[in-house]
């Protein structure tokens, strides 16, 4: 069996380098400076897969990757998901004490994630962006009065003590992750499908009538949400995960009428739904 490549938002000590060694610990693994780089890694056959973060409990979606992920132009499919609880911590040099943090670095999903925490430090606390978490502890490690949110992984390769431990606003902190390559998984009898479409904007009751088709087949939806065309104000792309593999007989005769219905469809992906 060939040893599989992964590309995933570095440096070393990144919550999506810990995913991806979770995901599959004999693969390459291969660092890029974003997410995008990650995903059009596998366009230039530089990797097999990217694994990207998606979605998180506390904040979200993440738009870079849905956003993407619907581009037509873009052939790329989710091939599998994985979700992980994430522990942030915040972490500094050696002799930093905690009323001394003046500056907190990190990526933003991670300063969104800790923002209670954060304020319940210091309403004045500065805020400063990284491209990743690991990138943050770097940063952090060389300005005075300076702390980062991130990994234990990350801390320990930057020998940065661990200033407080479960630093997110919540412990339920949960960011699934999709492995994306060129191709659908095969079913595997427990399966989800991810599925974009825009619908007509002038045909009154035609988001309801798609959404219907599902109901009426007995197919069970487990997320809904939308992106902006970025073409026309007030005009959307909508996600919708089901449970079910595009090839299963009912969600392909629903996937045929949308597509009677909707102006656009897209399979972003059937894959294997992830069990905790």
């Amino acid at each position: 069996m060939n040893r599989k490549s992964i590309s995933y938002l570095g440096p070393e000590g990144t919550n999506s380098e810990f995913a991806a060694f979770q995901y599959d610990p004999v693969a390459e693994l291969i660092a890029t400076s974003t997410m995008t780089e990650a995903i059009l890694n596998i366009k230039n056959d530089l990797s097999d897969f990217a694994i990207c973060a998606i979605e998180n409990s506390l904040e979200g979606p993440i738009n870079e990757v849905l956003d993407i992920l619907i581009d037509p132009n873009n052939d790329l499919k989710i091939f599998d998901e994985l979700v992980l609880r994430i522990n942030h911590l915040l972490v500094g040099p050696i002799n930093l004490k905690i009323d001394q943090v003046r500056f907190i670095f990190s990526h933003p999903q991670a300063l969104a994630q800790c923002r209670n925490s954060i304020a319940s430090l210091s309403k004045n606390m500065k805020l400063i962006s990284s491209s990743s978490t690991a990138t943050a502890v770097e940063s952090a490690m060389k300005e005075n009065q300076s702390a980062a949110i991130a990994t234990k992984y990350a801390a320990d390769l930057y020998h940065a003590k661990v200033i407080k431990d479960d630093f997110a606003d919540s412990q339920d902190n949960f960011t699934r992750f999709v492995i994306i390559g060129k191709n659908d998984n095969e079913p595997s009898g427990n399966d989800k499908t991810s599925i974009a479409f825009t619908a007509q904007h002038d045909r009154p009751g035609s988001l309801v009538e798609i959404l219907q088709l599902f109901s009426n087949n007995n197919l069970n939806l487990t997320k809904i949400e939308s992106r902006p065309t970025k073409s026309m104000l007030g005009t959307y792309v909508f996600l919708i995960d089901v449970d079910a593999h595009y090839q299963d007989m009912h969600l392909n005769e629903v996937i045929l009428e949308i597509k009677k219905i909707a102006d656009w469809v897209k399979i972003i992906g059937s894959y294997p739904k992830f069990v905790v």
